[in-house]
């Protein structure tokens, strides 16, 4: 399956339904590149209130900050907000934030400017027209892992393997050409990290809490120690 999806499509987006419920403010998660709402299902069973949307259709040469300011109309809750992402969907979350009324930013495994992103990334920041994902590459890694992977990690090289040529490209030219929109800068911005991150090494980043042993999909593989950041964030935060 795709990831990308129409925006027509996107009406199921923000469950109103839930959120009059539960009477708390909307929690709204983007996923990193390739992936979907299954990289968050440890947060949707604890968090009633969390909303995934899927990704719209980036537009020829678009910057991440015209991209995030896009989504932001389509996944607009009205109302004040969490918002956070994985990888690539933390650094969206961050623009996409300050165009909603977001009370807090969460970032797991993710940078918060373009200084924490590794050298050997920002190295091909001229030649992103050029980058492939090779189709093979989640396959091998299905294999070499085999039963050794969590059925979550499994699941995610599975919507790699498929996802959308196109995107990818665009958001890996986004993400290392990304130059921080005036309104980062008053955002509360909060992060999670693993202390084995090798896409985002811990040591580059300015994490609010460090997770020991956790690896770069920190929020599916130590999910019950995120789940328990996100509670203590959003119980303290202001309104």
């Amino acid at each position: 399956m795709a990831v990308l999806e129409s925006a027509k499509r996107l009406n199921a987006i923000v469950d109103h339904g839930n959120q009059s419920k539960t009477g708390r403010s909307p929690l709204i998660l983007l996923p990193g590149v390739g992936g979907d709402a299954h990289l968050f299902a440890r947060q949707r069973a604890a968090f009633p209130e969390l909303v995934v949307p899927s990704w719209i259709e980036p537009e020829r040469n678009e910057s991440l900050v015209d991209y995030a300011a896009r989504f932001a109309k389509v996944i607009d809750p009205g109302q004040a907000c969490f918002i956070g992402g994985m990888s690539f969907g933390g650094v969206v979350a961050i623009e996409v934030a300050t165009h909603l009324l977001t009370r807090e930013c969460y970032l797991f495994g993710s940078v918060r400017s373009p200084r924490e992103i590794p050298k050997r990334l920002r190295f091909f920041t001229y030649f992103t027209d050029l980058i492939m994902i090779p189709k093979w590459l989640s396959p091998l890694a299905l294999r070499i892992g085999g039963r050794r992977l969590s059925p979550a990690i499994r699941g995610t090289l599975h919507k790699l393997k498929d996802a959308d040529g196109r995107f990818l490209r665009w958001a890996s030219k986004a993400l290392l050409k990304w130059q921080p929109s005036a309104g980062v800068q008053q955002l509360r911005i909060v992060q999670i990290h693993g202390d084995r991150d090798r896409v985002f090494p811990v040591r580059r980043v300015t994490a609010d809490k460090v997770v020991a042993g956790a690896g770069h999909m920190v929020s599916m593989t130590r999910s019950k120690e995120v789940n328990q950041f996100l509670r203590e964030r959003m119980s303290s935060a202001p309104g």
